[in-house]
């Protein structure tokens, strides 16, 4: 498995355990557990798909991490 496939899976199982997380009350929408485990995989998932030129991906990726660092930031 290279490098770059690595950073996306790992990224994809950190946004599931943040659901997982949050969907099971073990996390609060605004703990700094929830929004850094979304920041984390929204910058790793960015990086792999703009690898693949995937840009609307890409796009999408951004507006996540917009959203975990507002949330972390000012909340």
């Amino acid at each position: 498995m290279r490098v770059n496939d690595f950073i996306g899976w790992i990224s994809a199982l950190l946004i599931v355990i943040a659901y997982f997380l949050l969907s099971n009350q073990l996390a609060d929408s605004k703990s700094l557990m929830y929004n850094g485990l979304n920041l984390t995989a929204g910058i790793g998932l960015a990086y792999r798909v703009w690898l693949d030129k995937n840009y609307s991906n890409f796009v999408l990726e951004i507006v996540f991490i917009l959203i975990a660092l507002k949330s972390i930031l000012w909340n």
